[in-house]
């Protein structure tokens, strides 16, 4: 889903008046969507529409301009962009919901979303929603700096990553190399596929262990600082 004039409602000011939503593989895009009630069919609707009730996504109001998909992906790698209608700005709420989970399905492993860290409530505040018993291990990073080795152009200088539960705050790095156990984080970054970053980088990683619950991230710029940043979430088997 991708949430702008819906999020009004939460209080949020300078939201993205018109989200529009569109699912690529590569270079090859697989289905888009503007408004989020004009699906393909009238089943496609209320195939979505039930889908956002079996998730527990807050509903969407009849006639908001907020975009959703429901797609059923083999694995791979996909990408979501969200823009706004008529190179609309404005603070959007991107949301991914596995709405078909199992032993016998797949599972999400990899999460990243590339954005603008501005200052105040202008940050980047991606959520996590952990199900089941037991720790899940989930690396967590903020890359700023790094990257510029791939072409990115106004890169976050040093990026701050705050783990909450709620409001408390659980863990917090700044420059990644400051982490106790850094041996092991770059260990699992290259376990899990993860792009290695510059030794004494002022990128920031968490590499904490999640049990049943809601989880909020906080990427910001050290000092007030902006510039674009990527968050990345590997589970770790």
């Amino acid at each position: 889903r991708a949430v702008g004039p819906a999020l009004a409602g939460f209080g949020v000011s300078g939201t993205l008046a018109n989200p529009k939503l569109t699912l690529l593989q590569g270079s090859t895009e697989i289905a888009s969507n503007d408004d989020w009630e004009t699906q393909s069919t009238p089943a496609a609707l209320a195939e979505a529409r039930a889908a956002i009730a079996a998730t527990g996504a807050f509903a969407l109001p009849a006639g908001s301009r907020d975009a959703v998909l429901l797609a059923t992906l083999a694995p791979g790698a996909y990408t979501a962009k969200i823009e706004g209608v008529a190179s609309g700005t404005g603070v959007a709420l991107v949301e991914i919901y596995d709405a078909n989970s199992g032993p016998s399905n797949g599972q999400l492993v990899n999460l990243a979303a590339r954005a603008v860290v501005g200052s105040g409530g202008d940050v980047l505040i991606p959520g996590m929603v952990f199900a089941g018993g037991g720790g899940r291990r989930v690396l967590v990073r903020a890359v700023g700096p790094a990257l510029g080795a791939f072409g990115v152009t106004g890169a976050l200088a040093d990026p701050e990553l705050t783990l909450y539960s709620g409001s408390t705050v659980l863990a917090t790095n700044d420059d990644w190399n400051s982490n106790a156990n850094a041996a092991e984080i770059r260990t699992t970054s290259a376990a899990v596929g993860a792009f290695a970053l510059p030794e004494n980088s002022k990128d920031a990683v968490l590499f904490p262990t999640f049990i049943q619950g809601s989880f909020t991230l906080k990427v910001s710029g050290k000092n007030n600082t902006t510039g674009v940043a990527l968050v990345e979430l590997y589970l770790v088997p």
